[in-house]
Protein backbone atom coordinates (compact mmCIF):
# COMPACT_ATOMS: atom_id res chain seq x y z
CA UNK A 1 0.00 0.00 0.00
CA UNK A 2 2.90 2.36 0.66
CA UNK A 3 4.49 1.62 -2.56
CA UNK A 4 1.63 1.78 -4.76
CA UNK A 5 1.06 5.31 -2.85
CA UNK A 6 4.08 6.63 -3.10
CA UNK A 7 4.06 5.36 -7.22
CA UNK A 8 0.78 7.04 -7.62
CA UNK A 9 2.30 10.32 -5.99
CA UNK A 10 5.20 10.51 -8.06
CA UNK A 11 3.31 10.05 -11.11
CA UNK A 12 1.01 13.01 -10.54
CA UNK A 13 3.61 15.09 -9.58
CA UNK A 14 5.01 14.41 -12.54
CA UNK A 15 2.06 14.52 -14.81
CA UNK A 16 1.78 17.81 -12.37
CA UNK A 17 5.13 19.23 -13.38
CA UNK A 18 4.70 18.36 -17.40
CA UNK A 19 1.37 20.18 -17.51
CA UNK A 20 2.26 23.61 -15.72
CA UNK A 21 5.50 23.71 -18.20
CA UNK A 22 3.23 22.53 -20.82
CA UNK A 23 0.33 25.43 -19.93
CA UNK A 24 2.72 28.03 -19.62
CA UNK A 25 4.33 28.05 -23.14
CA UNK A 26 0.38 28.21 -23.92
CA UNK A 27 -0.15 31.12 -22.49
CA UNK A 28 -2.49 29.47 -19.69
CA UNK A 29 -1.83 31.36 -16.72
CA UNK A 30 -2.24 34.70 -18.50
CA UNK A 31 -5.36 36.97 -17.97
CA UNK A 32 -5.38 37.60 -21.65
CA UNK A 33 -5.93 34.29 -22.13
CA UNK A 34 -9.07 33.86 -19.83
CA UNK A 35 -10.02 37.48 -20.96
CA UNK A 36 -10.34 36.54 -24.76
CA UNK A 37 -11.48 33.14 -24.00
CA UNK A 38 -14.91 33.38 -25.02
CA UNK A 39 -14.14 35.04 -28.52
CA UNK A 40 -11.55 32.46 -29.40
CA UNK A 41 -13.12 29.10 -27.55
CA UNK A 42 -12.66 27.36 -31.05
CA UNK A 43 -9.26 28.53 -32.45
CA UNK A 44 -7.73 27.95 -28.52
CA UNK A 45 -9.55 24.79 -27.37
CA UNK A 46 -6.82 23.17 -29.37
CA UNK A 47 -4.34 24.94 -26.75
CA UNK A 48 -6.03 23.40 -23.84
CA UNK A 49 -4.79 20.72 -24.09
CA UNK A 50 -2.28 21.01 -21.23
CA UNK A 51 -5.17 20.85 -18.49
CA UNK A 52 -5.33 16.93 -19.05
CA UNK A 53 -1.98 16.12 -17.56
CA UNK A 54 -2.60 18.91 -14.62
CA UNK A 55 -6.01 16.84 -13.44
CA UNK A 56 -4.77 13.95 -14.31
CA UNK A 57 -1.63 14.47 -11.74
CA UNK A 58 -3.75 16.02 -9.46
CA UNK A 59 -6.11 12.71 -9.20
CA UNK A 60 -3.22 11.23 -8.74
CA UNK A 61 -1.58 13.07 -6.39
CA UNK A 62 -4.86 13.17 -4.03
CA UNK A 63 -5.16 8.82 -4.61
CA UNK A 64 -1.48 8.86 -3.75
CA UNK A 65 -2.27 10.39 -0.33
CA UNK A 66 -5.23 8.38 0.78
CA UNK A 67 -3.14 5.24 0.33
CA UNK A 68 -0.15 6.59 1.98
CA UNK A 69 -2.38 8.00 4.67
CA UNK A 70 -4.26 4.59 4.73
CA UNK A 71 -0.78 2.75 5.32
CA UNK A 72 0.26 5.46 8.07
CA UNK A 73 -3.67 4.88 10.11
CA UNK A 74 -3.01 0.89 9.31
CA UNK A 75 0.97 1.06 10.87
CA UNK A 76 -0.39 2.63 13.66
CA UNK A 77 -2.98 1.00 14.64
CA UNK A 78 -0.75 -2.16 14.24
CA UNK A 79 1.69 -1.13 16.75
CA UNK A 80 -0.04 0.63 19.24
CA UNK A 81 -3.36 -0.87 18.90
CA UNK A 82 -6.68 -0.01 18.16
CA UNK A 83 -8.01 3.03 19.87
CA UNK A 84 -11.64 1.13 20.06
CA UNK A 85 -10.41 -2.36 20.60
CA UNK A 86 -12.63 -5.02 21.72
CA UNK A 87 -10.30 -6.69 24.83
Amino acid sequence: MLIRGLLLGLTGFLLLQFGLRASSRAALFTAAFWQTFAEYARYRRKRLWPILPILGGLILLIWGAVFVFEWVLAYYAARLGHPVGLD
